[in-house]
């Protein structure tokens, strides 16, 4: 995998908790597969969704399974109808912070998913009300990881 992997690493050390089996995963802007094969190496079950396919090596590992898509596209209701829990939704992908955020509130307010890791990408010198937005969110933080460039990770853990 490529160093994104890192992120996640750290970003689950620091929650104190990590997808297990018998948890299914989402893992938004997966491709090459860092994130995913993070999460299929704890056990859990991922559905990665990128444009761009993921690296063979991850795609054929046991319990992962990929979607060529635009991650915007993934709502809710498409596990809702099926009767899918999710149990943790994964974001790495590059998209402006309102973006995310506007999707990311669709997820939380349908209630389907409780734990939550985003990086939130940022360019230039970072526009401080979006960052405000995510850490106003009830039982979120807002971190800068050792592994982070210029980006911030969003933490939701239920």
């Amino acid at each position: 995998p490529n160093r994104a992997y890192l992120k996640l690493y750290e970003s689950l050390t620091l929650a104190g908790k990590i997808p297990v089996e018998g948890e299914f995963c989402i893992d938004i802007g997966g491709s090459p597969g860092g994130w995913a094969w993070v999460i299929q190496k704890c056990g859990a079950e991922v559905l990665s969704i990128d444009r761009s396919p993921l690296d063979e090596k991850i795609s054929n590992l046991k319990g992962v399974s990929f979607e060529k898509r635009d991650a915007f596209s993934l709502l809710p209701e498409e596990f809702i109808e099926k009767g899918q829990p999710v149990n943790w939704l994964f974001s790495d992908v590059i998209c402006y912070p309102e973006k995310l955020y506007d999707w990311l509130s669709i997820w939380i307010d349908s209630g389907i998913c409780k734990n939550f890791i985003c990086t939130i990408k940022l360019k230039g010198d970072p526009e401080t009300s979006i960052i405000k937005k995510f850490a106003a969110i009830p039982d979120s933080k807002v971190i800068h990881l050792f592994h982070n460039k210029n980006e911030l990770t969003f933490f939701k853990l239920g």
